[in-house]
């Protein structure tokens, strides 16, 4: 009997050996020298660097300086994704391989309430029938959006991963880089409507470096920082508190906000998870 059974078994796997083979071959695998797409989905924190902010309004007080130094801009969340390609250059490029992507993310940079003259009148100077030390919090929305030319080194390469298990990379990119603010109620207890209009958008630089390993062939996780300096000329904020105001104030639609000028630096820890595709030539 135990031999009638093991021809049985010996004869089905002559039989299926072929079909099991021919799937084998079909599954899709990322080759060596063929291109590379990606997205990547992240989330991590935003710590801004404490700038000085010019007011160019002509708004400060008798004896008050126009200049505040080291605005307290918050460390907050922040989440983006990328979109990307990556090139089979490293057989001419000492082992590097070239790349190019599409990054956009968001974060929050508060200035939270009370910042003397900045969102805060300590003396009362520059207010509309209010008390000193009631000022607001600002509250500040960035978006970043822009390409980034990246390189990479794979390492581990092996027949399962023919483009390398992980890698090391580094990009430089320049894009778009908006801030988006408006001022809350008196010592940031409630916002009173949202300001959409008070935005300011420019030109900024980016630096970004990080790690990617992959977890099985088409799925990789990944951290990085990135660094980004913009300089606006156009952002805002109720620097004396007044902005609570009476409610008509807010029916009519007026604006309590004092503009100025500031360079932004921001650094960006981020981690999450990249999908790879696999383009034959």
């Amino acid at each position: 009997m135990k031999t009638r059974i093991s021809a049985i078994v010996g004869l089905l796997c002559v039989v299926f050996s072929p079909l099991f083979a021919s799937a084998e071959a079909e599954l899709p695998t990322i080759s060596s020298g063929t291109i590379e797409p990606y997205i990547s989905f992240m989330a991590g924190i935003a710590v801004p660097r404490s700038h000085d902010a010019t007011f160019t309004d002509g708004s400060s007080p008798s004896g008050v300086s126009d200049v505040v130094q080291n605005v307290d801009y918050q460390t907050k969340h922040s989440v983006g994704g990328n979109a990307g390609i990556w090139f089979p250059t490293r057989d001419r490029l000492a082992g590097f391989d070239l790349g190019v992507e599409i990054t956009g993310f968001i974060w929050y940079a508060d200035v939270a309430c009370c910042r003397d003259w900045y969102n805060n009148s300590p003396t009362g100077a520059g207010q509309t029938n209010r008390l000193p030390n009631q000022g607001t919090t600002t509250e500040i929305a960035g978006i970043y959006v822009g390409p980034n030319f990246m390189v990479r080194y794979p390492m581990a390469i092996s027949e399962a991963y023919p483009n390398g298990q992980w890698h090391p990379y580094v990009g430089i990119g320049v894009g778009a880089h908006q801030l988006a603010m408006r001022p809350g109620g008196r010592r940031g207890t409630g916002f009173y409507r949202a300001i959409t209009e008070e935005r300011d958008t420019t030109i900024a630089f980016m630096g970004v470096g990080g790690v990617k390993a992959h977890l099985f062939k088409y799925v990789a996780v990944f951290a990085e920082a990135k660094y980004i300096h913009a300089h606006h000329d156009g952002l805002t904020s109720d620097r004396f508190g007044n902005s609570e105001g009476n409610f008509v104030d807010f029916v009519q639609g007026d604006l309590i906000v004092n503009r100025y000028e500031s360079t932004i630096d921001t650094i960006l820890a981020h981690a999450g998870l990249s999908i790879h595709f696999d383009i034959r030539p």
